[in-house]
């Protein structure tokens, strides 16, 4: 059978602990170094919480020395003279033995008494019974150790390990066997377990370095001595020539530098408070933990830290360093706590006295501040306001009151019960501010339109903060400044760019009229060939009806070569509103060209293509965007002009990028001068003669009000290269950019 872990209820109050009886049975010796720490911590927690020590019964059944049956025989009846009739409120048991004997021998004296056993091993065998049991095992951090040493050790090769052959001791060894595979072909691991401890300490003597000493247990060697685990360690460490390092707290102070140490006296506090939770009845049966766990600690001895030159600033974090000396360098710094107290004492005396005079005068200083930050308040030109989050103004300046048509501040709060209702001309935006106020805590130049007292509309830029005030209660403190002039002068100056834009693209296209005429003349050629031929046709005797559709076809088709051209020209040259749809930058491109082709011709000028097929949609003005192409590609010509035969030429590409839709147009004239790169893009700034030097400066504008950007480089064999990229239909993003 194996012992079932649970939970235990209780039916005491808080109120009955002062009579809580409770027995802890020990199952060896009364001077065993674990059973004293444990018995610290245990006796001085329920101490701490009512418990005396009148009613903590302590007993040690001694069993390992006498393991016979009369001695248990005896012990049992020891147990049902003392318990039958006042029975304990709890049983803590230490070591496996002093459980079984609870279980095995008591179970009759103490039937239904909830236990807490400490220190038992992984498994234990045990009655079958419904008897439930909160269960302690201890777990040596024989990982944490080596961890520690050798951060305080790093040039450390071999670990000698020090334990004995008693059943725990091989326990203990078994488990630094496993632990000790993290670390293979890095560290050789020395067991000494098969050596009586004379034997151990002659090897200890003459270690070499480059080697540290792990001591776990011996509480049995090979020759069948016992030991204890301090004395053991101090036989080590006056012998040893390296570090020695530990895992249990009980060694610390004998010769170990330290380790991560299972402290047996907070085993036993905790043990005391998990007793009072279930006696007191804090916890309910499902929030007391089946197990027991206490973690070991990080625990040295300054005193080795220091024989070994080892730096406390290794240790890990929250360590317990004992032992430590104080010298009076050492406490060098309370020493001068001490004497910057008297001085601090002498100078606050003088303080309070000079403080004295000074308060009438500080009183003064602060009431004209406040009269100045209030005259502040009131003359600002900005309005200021704080209001609550639901909408409730509670300060107002005189500017903000005045901006929104009211005679005083006082009048203005009294009059607005809700703002977004009474001021924001749209609540949805009024939603908007708060959220995004309430999100990011601050919100700067939020523009929107507030309503006057009389009706009219003003629109104006807020930034505000939220503020939590002393009390907890969240406002929004701000300013708010009137922007209704400045949106106007910015509408007007949106129409003269307008206006300038259209100025260029008509300049533009007067510089070849003749080569329209060209392109134009062609399709009015061909369509009055076709009209003549039908109608000499038509005189002839023969009447062939296939022939007399195929010339019609030919005019058609001639009309709305003509017709494109002169679609494409009126949209040029019209002046409409900016409007946004989704467009194809390659049918764009396509339809620039159909204008430039008879400038082409003329100049005997070789235009390339090379389109991206599946290019996505893009979202802007169709006549803007065919503006920057039509700009880029005349500005290429004149680039290419008087250039040799075969470098008159230009290619215009399309492709599809991370960021959206790229177009690029690229000539093979003389290329820019790099120092004149950033300035080819402010306005009235040319390097053509005849030129403007606004065409580019309006091409970034357009580019930049897509969302996108436009650049120039030269190109290694020669020419340049303008290339702009505006985002794709379903990645287009908010434009602040003003045309």
């Amino acid at each position: 059978m194996y012992l079932i872990f649970g939970s235990c209820g209780s039916s005491l109050a808080q109120s009955d602990l002062d009579s809580t009886k409770i027995l802890i049975l020990h199952s060896f010796q009364s001077n065993g170094p674990v059973f004293w720490g444990t018995d610290k911590g245990l006796s001085t927690t329920l101490q701490s919480h009512g418990i005396s020590n009148r009613n903590q019964f302590f007993e040690f059944l001694d069993l390992e020395r006498n393991p016979g049956p009369e001695h248990r025989k005896l012990l049992v009846e020891q147990m049902r003279m003392r318990y039958s009739h006042h029975k304990p409120d709890m049983i803590i048991t230490m070591f496996p033995e002093a459980l079984e004997f609870v279980l095995k021998d008591c179970r009759d004296i103490l039937p239904d008494v909830p236990i807490l056993a400490l220190y038992l091993p992984q498994r234990i065998d045990s009655p079958k019974m419904d008897r439930r049991i909160i269960g302690h095992i201890p777990t040596a951090d024989i990982t944490g150790t080596l961890e520690i040493a050798l951060k305080l050790v790093p040039g450390a090769r071999r670990v000698y390990i020090v334990s004995g052959v008693h059943e725990i001791d091989r326990r203990i060894e078994d488990q630094a066997r496993h632990s000790s595979k993290e670390w293979e072909g890095r560290l050789e691991f020395i067991y000494l377990s098969h050596m009586p401890v004379e034997a151990i300490l002659a090897t200890i003597s003459h270690i070499p370095p480059g080697s540290i000493v792990l001591a776990l247990t011996v509480i049995q060697d090979v020759a069948g001595k016992s030991y204890t685990a301090p004395e053991l360690v101090q036989q080590l460490s006056q012998v040893s020539t390296v570090p020695i390092f530990g895992i249990l707290d009980v060694t610390l102070g004998h010769g170990i530098v330290g380790g991560s140490l299972i402290n047996y006296e907070l085993i036993g506090a905790k043990a005391g408070q998990l007793t009072l939770d279930i006696l007191a009845g804090t916890k309910t049966p499902d929030d007391i933990p089946t197990v027991l766990d206490v973690s070991p600690v990080p625990m040295f001895d300054w005193r080795q830290l220091r024989h070994w030159n080892m730096s406390e600033d290794d240790l890990p974090e929250g360590s317990i360093v004992v032992n430590r000396e104080f010298t009076l360098w050492s406490i060098r710094h309370y020493i001068i706590g001490i004497l910057a107290f008297c001085l601090v004492e002498t100078a606050l005396i003088v303080f309070l006295i000079v403080q004295m005079r000074r308060k009438n005068i500080a009183e003064q200083s602060l009431s004209k501040a406040e009269e100045k930050y209030r005259g502040i308040f009131e003359a600002a030109l900005e309005g200021i306001f704080e209001s609550l989050p639901g909408g409730k103004l509670l300060t107002a300046n005189a500017s903000l009151s005045r901006m929104l048509g009211y005679d005083s501040p006082e009048e203005l709060i009294s009059s607005t019960r809700d703002l977004g209702k009474d001021v924001w001309v749209n609540e949805h935006e009024r939603s908007e501010y708060v959220q995004r106020l309430e999100k990011q805590g601050v919100i700067l130049n939020y523009e929107s339109q507030f309503r006057r007292r009389d009706g009219t509309e003003i629109c104006v830029s807020m930034s505000a903060r939220r503020v939590t005030g002393p009390d907890g209660q969240t406002f929004y403190s701000g300013f708010v400044e009137d922007i209704t002039g400045r949106k106007l002068i910015e509408s007007e100056t949106r129409k003269l760019r307008e206006d300038l834009a259209h100025v260029t693209r008509v300049s533009t296209l007067g510089e070849f009229t003749s080569s329209l005429a060209h392109e134009l003349n062609q399709p009015l050629a061909a369509i009055l060939s076709s009209a003549q031929a039908a109608l000499r046709f038509l005189q002839s005797d023969t009447q062939d009806p296939n022939l007399f559709r195929t010339i019609l076809q030919n005019i058609v088709q001639d009309d709305k070569r003509a017709a494109g051209v002169i679609t494409s020209l009126r949209a040029m040259v019209r002046r409409k509103m900016t409007e946004r749809k989704p467009l194809d930058l390659n049918s764009v491109v396509q339809e620039v060209l159909t204008l430039v082709r008879g400038e082409a011709v003329i100049r005997n000028m070789e235009i390339e293509t090379d389109f991206d097929a599946l290019l996505p949609l893009t979202s802007g003005d169709r006549v803007q965007l065919q503006q920057v192409v039509l700009n880029l590609v005349m500005n290429a010509a004149d680039a290419v002009s008087g250039r040799p035969r075969l470098q008159r030429r230009i290619i215009l590409r399309t492709r599809t990028t991370d960021n959206g839709v790229q177009a690029s147009v690229r000539d093979f004239g003389p290329g820019i001068d790099p120092g004149k790169l950033e300035d080819i893009w402010q306005p009235f700034f040319t390097t053509k003669n005849t030129g403007l030097g606004i065409g580019l400066s309006i091409s970034s504008s357009i580019i930049r009000a897509h969302g996108g950007r436009i650049w120039a480089e030269n190109n290694a064999d020669g020419g340049a290269t303008f290339t702009f990229e505006i985002p794709a239909a379903d990645n287009q993003r908010p434009v602040n950019a003003e045309l």
